[in-house]
């Protein structure tokens, strides 16, 4: 009695979760395909029976070399899928080879803005209606969703959604589980293996090698990365980054800021190294000092004004597409500098409220699009999400040249970060404590402080900002017996 008292009022509370995520420490500056989120490790099957079905299920498609995905249906349902751009564009780029294989399941776009479309989604599975049967999730929010009730258990039949884990990147899989291990309550969709983008014109115009890996090698240490900063910046019109403190936040992209204690853990590697050399290039104007999501930016990046900036591989899609559509042979893309870590920012999901009812319909939609390497692959062509379904990287694509990053072999590149994504302990802090580090930083930076004072008054931030939610995630933790502190 007590868990179902406890995982109900975790549905009612999403919206206010949301809110105190939001509005602590001033909204986060790491937009993604996501913007891109608690970690825990996966229990054994639920029962006996869903065991069995998931072995059967995975055995016939091993047999048959037929993703179950793959398989098709004359089942006939209208369902509607709720998001926010450009994941509408992906789905409709596969979604020729989704109607082939279940010609009488008719598929409706809901989309909107990210915050306008997770706010509306808490509410609706806060008043148990008016959600759509299929809804996508950013990954600074699937911390929020995996324990609750209000969304459907695919973990159970006849879903049997474990027959899918070996099949994704440890690190999304891990994200979708809930705490006590017995409920998948989303699929992962995408990853954000993080890169160096950079204006390789503007290298040239500099004498500064253009080469990826010339590059990579170049930034390996944050001496390096100065002394680029120092080549290509010109006071007051132009930049190396749009903002330095993103050199620090990448060292949290993957969202690992507690222990499983709950512990704040902000002493890391190389942190104090990243916060000096953010503030030397506030000190040099070297950086722009603006969002890297703003009109400003944008402008910057399109004009060469703002030389490169480093993030999930989703950003090569927004260039595209939206920033510098025109930009064809003047950026390319290298390993991250400073010496930082192959690292996760980022990444969506997809969810079907309990709400829904069209769920086997909705199921079909997630597994086709999210579970195959026919799904998977065509949306990543139109909109350079990139899978965290990586038997998708089978495909030849992911060995062509990339006319638009000079011929360069992206694909390859991000697939080969895949593999070294860690498993890391995600809380429903995460998000909030990611928004300090983007305010603090830079308050820092401007009034003179050491890192060492800069890492101190983030600590107190973000204690500040997330005492309410650490409260409700313990609560979680008590109610799932795994809390006795």
């Amino acid at each position: 009695m007590k868990k179902k008292v406890v995982t109900r009022c975790l549905a009612v509370s999403l919206g206010s979760i949301m809110a105190l995520s939001l509005a602590a420490c001033g909204s986060s500056s790491s937009g993604s395909s996501d913007s891109a989120s608690v970690a825990a490790s996966t229990a054994a099957a639920s029962a006996t029976s869903a065991a069995a079905a998931t072995s059967a299920a995975a055995a016939s498609s091993s047999a048959s070399g037929t993703e179950p995905g793959m398989q098709g249906s004359d089942i006939k349902a209208s369902i509607t899928v709720g998001g926010w751009p450009s994941g509408d564009d992906g789905f409709k780029a596969a979604l020729p080879g989704f109607n082939k294989l279940y010609p009488n399941i008719d598929v409706q776009f809901n989309f909107t803005d990210t915050t306008s479309h997770h706010q509306a989604l808490a509410t609706a599975l806060s008043a148990g209606s008016g959600a759509d049967d299929v809804d996508m999730v950013e990954g600074a929010y699937i911390a929020q969703y995996r324990d609750s009730t209000a969304l459907t258990n695919l973990k159970e039949a006849p879903y049997n959604a474990e027959q899918y884990k070996n099949d994704f990147v440890g690190l999304k899989w891990n994200q979708i589980t809930s705490v006590d291990g017995t409920r998948i309550n989303a699929i992962p969709w995408d990853i954000g293996p993080c890169v160096y983008y950079y204006r390789s014109d503007v290298f040239e115009e500099c004498g500064l090698p253009t080469d990826p890996d010339e590059v990579a090698q170049m930034m390996s240490t944050w001496d390096g990365v100065e002394k680029v900063a120092k080549a290509v910046s010109i006071p007051g019109k132009r930049w190396l980054v749009p903002n330095g403190a993103y050199f620090y936040q990448l060292l949290f992209c993957n969202r690992d800021y507690y222990d499983q204690d709950l512990n704040l853990k902000l002493e890391r590697n190389g942190d104090l190294d990243a916060l000096q050399t953010a503030i030397d290039f506030r000190k040099n104007g070297w950086d722009m000092n603006v969002d890297m999501w703003s009109s400003e930016a944008y402008a910057a990046y399109q004009a060469g004004t703002c030389v490169s900036v480093a993030t999930g591989c989703w950003f090569g899609g927004f260039l595209k597409t939206d920033i510098d559509p025109d930009g064809t042979g003047h950026w390319k893309v290298a390993k991250l500098p400073g010496g930082i870590a192959d690292c996760n920012w980022g990444g969506s999901f997809l969810v079907i409220p309990d709400q829904s009812k069209n769920k086997e319909a909705a199921w079909d939609f997630v597994q086709y699009m999210l579970c195959t390497k026919e799904g998977q692959n065509a949306m990543l062509q139109a909109v350079d999400y990139f899978p965290a379904y990586t038997p998708a990287y089978s495909d030849p694509i992911y060995d062509e040249a990339d006319p638009y990053f000079g011929g360069e072999k992206t694909k390859a590149l991000y697939a080969s970060i895949a593999p070294n994504l860690k498993e890391v302990f995600n809380t429903m802090m995460d998000v909030t404590a990611e928004g300090c580090i983007f305010s603090t930083v830079n308050a820092g930076m401007d009034d003179g402080s050491t890192p060492e004072q800069i890492r101190t008054q983030l600590g107190k931030d973000i204690e500040d900002a997330t005492a309410e939610l650490k409260q409700q995630q313990i609560q979680v933790y008590k109610d799932a017996g795994l809390w006795n502190k």
